[in-house]
């Protein structure tokens, strides 16, 4: 099982074994909480990886978790500029564009 915890993969330094493909992707995402929880984010964006690969190597599962936050002023920001490309799209739509 590969873990990246966003300093990079992490390969692990032995390699798991599972009873079935089941219990191995059942694990990986466990190990996704316990990143988020153990990793918490110190930012406003994070992301979490997990791959299980077979004994050949290959990827068979993938699995990412992914976090985002925002404050008053980044949605006050969004809402901005939502209403200045839906006044631009409006007056585009009837002719009156602003070029």
């Amino acid at each position: 099982m590969t873990t990246d915890n966003g300093d990079g993969p992490n390969f692990g330094d032995e390699p798991f074994d599972f009873k079935d493909e089941k219990a191995a992707t059942d694990d990986a995402q466990l190990s996704l909480f316990a990143m988020a929880f153990d990793m918490r984010p110190h930012g406003k964006v994070a992301c979490w990886r997990v791959c299980v690969e077979d004994d050949t190597g290959r990827q068979v599962y993938q699995a990412d978790l992914r976090f985002s936050s925002k404050d008053g002023a980044d949605m006050d920001r969004e809402d901005l500029e939502s209403d200045a490309a839906a006044i631009e799209i409006a007056e585009y739509l009837s002719g009156r564009s602003r070029e």
